[in-house]
């Protein structure tokens, strides 16, 4: 059984970047080690990296249409941990302009992802947010028997162009709530 805290895995995985301050850490006002709920998205954006942390408090639309599905289904912060599948940013130098991860990005990402789990003392299920999320469900579903549950990435691009994949998202996120002991 992995005994490390977030933090000691978010410190491991900085020092094998070139850049550490590409890798934002765990939102401290989330449940984290002690989650239910592992939401995993794609890869950290530039409020992620201005505020250091992955979290639904960060000023983008995808934070903020993630809070909301959240606040809607009734699950409370404690109760989550949110992480993506390539931890790392991946856009250019002065993070202003993120790319799309390429499959040794995902790849990459996955193992990590893989180390992480034991971590979480309390997990029930994790939610892939967004298709390069999901790319990690096989490898999840042989390392873990957490649930795994997929939804829409909470993007503007995609959550806020489309009301069919917001009512998808938010029947996912209620069927959560509803299904997790």
């Amino acid at each position: 059984m992995n005994t490390d805290s977030l933090a000691t895995f978010v410190e491991r995985l900085r020092a094998t970047r070139a850049r550490p301050t590409d890798v934002p850490t765990f939102d401290p006002g989330n449940g984290n080690e002690n989650a239910k709920f592992l939401f995993v998205l794609e890869a950290p954006g530039p409020q992620a990296l201005k505020s250091g942390v992955v979290s639904i408090e960060n000023q983008d639309p995808t934070a903020r249409n993630l809070k909301e599905l959240l606040t809607n289904a009734k699950i409370d912060k404690r109760e989550i941990a949110v992480w993506n599948v390539v931890p790392w940013y991946i856009g250019n130098e002065d993070w202003t302009l993120i790319r799309s991860p390429n499959i040794a990005d995902i790849q990459e990402g996955i193992d990590s992802l893989i180390r992480l789990l034991p971590i979480f003392k309390n997990l029930r299920c994790i939610v892939l947010v967004g298709s390069s999320a999901r790319k990690a469900h096989i490898r999840l579903s042989s390392a873990t028997t957490a649930r795994i549950l997929a939804c829409h990435h909470t993007s503007q691009r995609v959550a806020n162009t489309s009301a069919k994949s917001r009512q998808e998202n938010a029947a996912v996120f209620s069927h959560l709530r509803t299904t997790t002991p």
